[in-house]
């Protein structure tokens, strides 16, 4: 149903993706073990919200300075944010709320992982650190964790690099080929985690 690069993930396929990620999610929450859903989601049976507006894009990449990648594009127009993208990420952000990793308050990561034990000891690789200093933020909220785009590893589909990194997993930044593929490795790893019942059988 998806290509696995996210070549056709535009808001049609977007669409039907999470809301399947959702009522999974919403279906397997555990009560005892898990922070509460909002309600809103429940209700609606969607961890998103209303779609960003084309307008809302577009002020958002002209704040930015760079034209999005593809599959965020789409997933803005789909859903302008989301909850829980995996048990790690509790907030994705919005076009409004998207920032350069250096000009927010988790710019630490930054430091973090340069000149430290975390830093790249490899000569052939990119430091760690100097792609986080240019990433693009993508997560408000999560637990030790962030989830970022680099604007300059772009394919030949215009699509940027993904990133998930968490302090504790004694690892550095973990890359994606794409936005997309970074949310579907959430998506797979929720599964992992939870195995909750549904139609996916990831």
């Amino acid at each position: 149903m998806f290509d696995a690069k996210g070549q056709r993930m535009n808001r049609e396929q977007w669409q039907p993706f999470l809301k399947l990620w959702s009522e999974e999610w919403i279906n397997g929450h555990d009560p005892e073990r898990d922070g509460p859903l909002d309600d809103e989601a429940v209700r609606d049976g969607w961890l998103g919200f209303a779609p960003a507006s084309a307008d809302e894009v577009a002020a958002a990449e002209a704040r930015l300075g760079r034209t999005l990648p593809p599959s965020l594009r789409a997933f803005l127009l789909t859903t302008n944010g989301w909850r829980d993208a995996g048990n790690f990420i509790y907030r994705l952000a919005g076009a409004s709320e998207l920032a350069w990793l250096a000009d927010t308050d988790d710019s630490s990561w930054i430091d973090a992982y340069s000149d430290t034990e975390f830093a790249d000891e490899d000569e052939d690789e990119e430091p760690e650190g100097e792609i986080l200093a240019r990433s693009l933020r993508l997560s408000l909220d999560g637990d030790a964790a962030v989830m970022l785009l680099d604007p300059k590893d772009i394919d030949e589909r215009g699509e940027w690099a993904g990133y998930w990194l968490a302090s504790w997993s004694g690892m550095g930044p973990e890359r994606f080929d794409s936005f997309y593929d970074l949310m579907y490795h959430q998506y797979t790893r929720f599964h992992r985690l939870r195995q909750p019942e549904g139609k996916s059988g990831a």
